[in-house]
């Protein structure tokens, strides 16, 4: 990890980096290795939040409704914690 993030020239000139494909390619496969964790636990988050309400939909819509207020108001507060 505490490599750079461009690779150096051949010739050993730090001033002059060149961005080819293949780096390109290994950078996005160390950051996605690092973002990819927090994009599932983003997108769990969410869908929890959606099959809870797809589960009150067929109770009736005076439930629906208080579920996707109190829902909307625990993911605002609770986020802050």
């Amino acid at each position: 990890m505490d490599e750079e993030l461009l690779s150096e020239r051949s010739d050993g000139d730090r001033d002059d980096y060149r961005l080819t494909w293949s780096v390109f390619g290994e950078e996005a496969k160390k950051f996605a290795y690092i973002a990819g964790p927090m994009v599932a636990v983003t997108l769990s988050q969410y869908l929890v939040q959606v099959i809870s309400v797809m589960m009150v939909d067929h109770i009736g819509e005076l439930a629906l409704s208080s579920t996707a207020i109190a829902i909307s108001i625990s993911s605002v507060t609770a986020s802050r914690l």
